[in-house]
């Protein structure tokens, strides 16, 4: 080999070398002081790790040896004075390097030919020499790169390492044209970021954005996909990431103090050092900002595989007063790992467990063990990829504390707020929520779940379809101008197929053959309890069929017997946790409740508060079972005092001892105050041990009413405190007393 170099650097022609780089280096830069253009062509042999499995090492270098021999011969006969050949290297195993001088202009469609006339030139002349049996025709990778000269040591590396991935997807190949294109793109930074709002489900106030990548419009690679999976192919995944976050950075400059942008920060490249340097502290200055700004999101395109220093990592980062999201949550087990190691600001729920939520009880049950979990370890839970309004007010019923998806804004390049129309959705969800919450807690409305509902005139073979696609749903709604007429089962319309005739007879008729003209079909507001009885009378064979909710005789949606029945249960240990356990009339809390309701929504609302006098006196006196007797009968002459005014917004509490309240709408007030002052003494007589001992010398009412006009209380404890100085004023009349404070 040697004999053969020195042959050849006494005739001036190009070289052939070992690991001679710095002899090439050399060559290089003599031809760019005469200003010509540097290609490198990079050459392997293909599936020459196959051929050495297969005929063996000695075999593999005989075959090695004709490619050195055939190279040279080759590469002139293809260059014919169209480019100067300044040298050829080995550069290890079975990858050689052909650099070629070009002067004046050049197009990659000549360099390509040029590749494919020197791939055909040396396969043919390398597999005339190889004559060994049974061994397939030898194929060549080519490609090329050029060279610039600002650090040729480092241009001469990534030249190698460009032209070898363009042999490796073949020249011509439309795989190598993506890469070609990808990495344009990434050499002259042609991307951009674009916002997408992250909305509070709670308040529709804007929390943020979160900043997305996007490529050339109108190109393969403006999808951000597309360019992490070419990132990922061309070995280039650091470099495309730290390109996105310097471009996200850029864009501080249109966020206000009080919002904040999210970043996506891959696990592989969370210790990017720009990120901790000084240089971005500045540039959050420049614009009034924080650290506390920037929510970086941890991706999970790749596994985390070392928990602790990852976990040092993500420390430092904090110590600047960055925040921290945990990305994808629930698309797999990792990104749970990552939550219990890390321990977010924010946990990003997966768009795959977002998608059709609100059909999807298990997606349902996995939401709220999401939140439940969130509120015990204090970090928020954002959804992502929110597309439709039931979905949206799924999440927003089940606790969801920010979301984002189309239905709230798509990304733009603008930083845009929430659209108006679902920020007025929002609202108005949370409103009917609060509502419910504590006031409705006890009506059907408050458990119902979706499905998919379809009109009269659907073919029974569409809605087979329909339940074929979506085995998560049991049941459909046919619905007419969206008021419920109809329910059909998945068991009964597969029954009624799987029969003999069933698919000749009805596949081809419309879903109203065959439904259920008569389901339970009732208001939100029913109370739970009556909702149970109606669904337990119906006919055995409809008996579990789900119920359909509506609001203004419009479908709303459905409840499951199941979750019926578990709501009857749980609304009733809610009753007993709040309730007197004497008397059963709501107690303290709920009373709070109710009057912080009704000042929230500005009502014009009275108190009554009712005081036995004399009680303490009369229990000491005859004991407490006469006692608790006539706490007993008090309390149901107030119940049934409500019940016949027929104020519908009446509310009836006991305080505790001989102590309840009365909270009505101003114009019942006079009415309860006339129908106790009637009452009291005949709800006595009758009872064993009670006649006789209780009139009004030995027993009376003092009854305090204060009006609480809009604006008035603030708080429970205000309207409190004022109808305890009533009730010492009534207190002071003997007998049974109404006084207006």
């Amino acid at each position: 080999m040697r004999s053969f170099l020195g042959g050849l650097f006494k005739h001036k022609v190009p070289y052939i070398y070992t690991d001679q780089r710095y002899q090439v280096k050399k060559l290089l830069k003599a031809q760019f002081a005469r200003s010509k253009t540097i290609f490198l062509l990079y050459l392997d042999i293909k599936n020459m790790s196959e051929i050495e499995a297969k005929f063996g090492f000695q075999e593999a270098g005989h075959i090695l040896f004709q490619l050195e021999s055939v190279l040279l011969d080759a590469s002139h006969s293809v260059l014919r004075g169209e480019a100067d050949l300044i040298a050829i290297q080995k550069l290890w195993g079975d990858d050689f390097a052909v650099y070629l001088g070009w002067e004046g202009p050049y197009k990659d469609e000549i360099m390509k030919d040029i590749c494919l006339d020197l791939k055909r030139e040396v396969e043919d002349k390398i597999n005339r020499r190889v004559t060994y049996p049974n061994i397939n025709p030898i194929e060549i990778h080519i490609g090329y790169a050029r060279i610039d000269s600002d650090d040729l040591v480092t241009e001469m590396y990534t030249s190698v390492k460009y032209a070898s991935q363009m042999a490796k997807f073949g020249i011509m190949s439309e795989e190598f044209k993506n890469v070609e294109l990808f990495n344009r793109i990434l050499d002259t930074e042609d991307i951009h970021m674009v916002a997408q709002p992250i909305v509070s489900l709670k308040t529709s106030a804007l929390l943020g954005w979160e900043s997305l990548l996007r490529g050339p419009e109108g190109s393969a690679f403006y999808s951000p996909g597309n360019l992490f999976a070419s990132a990922e192919k061309t070995g280039r995944g650091f470099q495309l990431e730290s390109l996105c976050r310097r471009k996200s950075i850029n864009n501080l400059k249109y966020l206000d103090s009080y919002h904040k942008l999210f970043i996506n920060l891959d696990a592989r490249s969370i210790d990017d050092p720009f990120l901790l340097r000084g240089e971005i502290f500045k540039q959050m200055g420049r614009y009034g900002l924080s650290p506390r700004n920037i929510v970086f999101e941890i991706t999970e395109r790749h596994a985390i595989k070392n928990f602790d220093s990852f976990r040092e990592i993500i420390q430092e980062y904090r110590k600047k007063g960055y925040l921290i999201a945990v990305d994808d949550a629930g698309a797999g087990y990792s990104s749970l790992e990552a939550i219990a190691e890390i321990y977010p600001d924010y946990i990003k729920l997966d768009m795959a467990l977002i998608r059709n939520v609100d059909v999807d009880p298990i997606k349902q049950a996995l939401l709220e063990t999401f939140v439940k979990f969130a509120n015990k370890v204090k970090c928020k839970i954002i959804a992502e990829g929110i597309e439709t309004e039931s979905e949206l007010e799924t999440l927003i019923n089940l606790g969801v504390d920010y979301g984002q998806g189309f239905i709230l804004g798509r990304p733009k390049k603008e930083f845009l707020p929430i659209r108006e129309e679902t920020e007025q959705f929002i609202k108005l969800l949370n409103r009917n929520n609060k509502t419910s919450d504590e006031e409705y807690t006890n009506k059907v409305g408050h458990i119902l779940s979706s499905t998919i509902c379809v009109t009269k005139d659907t073919l029974v073979r569409e809605v087979y379809h329909i339940f074929e696609q979506n085995n998560k749903i049991d049941s459909l709604v046919i619905v007419n101008d969206k008021e419920p007429i109809g329910l059909i089962k998945r068991s009964e319309i597969y029954q009624i197929l799987g029969g003999q005739y069933g698919i000749p007879l009805y596949y081809e008729k419309s879903i109203s053959q065959i439904m259920n003209k008569s389901p339970l079909i009732v208001d939100k507001r029913t109370n739970i309890d009556e909702v149970a009885k109606l669904a337990m009378e119906r006919p055995t064979f409809h008996l579990y069929d789900v119920i359909i909710i509506t609001e203004n005789g419009k479908y709303l949606g459905i409840v499951s017997v199941q979750s019926l029945l578990d709501m009857l249960a749980k609304v009733q240990l809610e009753m007993a946790a709040v309730s007197n356990p004497l008397t059963g009339l709501p107690g303290n809390i709920r009373i709070e409740k109710e009057i912080s309701k009704r000042l929230n929504n500005k009502q014009d609302f009275s108190v009554i508060y009712c005081d036995l006098d004399k009680f303490k006196f009369f229990n000491d006196q005859y004991g407490f079972e006469i006692g608790d007797e006539i706490i007993l009968r008090t309390a149901k002459m107030l119940a049934t005092a409500n019940r016949v005014i027929g104020d519908k917004q009446g509310f009836v509490g006991h305080i505790g001892g001989d102590d309840f309240i009365i909270i009505t709408e101003p114009g019942y007030a006079r009415e309860y105050g006339d129908y106790i002052m009637e009452h009291f003494y005949f709800q006595f007589k009758g009872g064993e041990g009670l006649i006789n001992l209780i009139d009004q010398e030995t027993l009376s009412i003092s009854l305090a009413c204060i009006n609480c006009l809009p604006g008035r209380y603030n708080t429970p404890l205000q309207v409190s405190e004022m109808a305890a100085k009533v009730k010492k004023t009534a207190k002071q009349i003997n007998g049974i007393s109404f006084v207006r404070g």
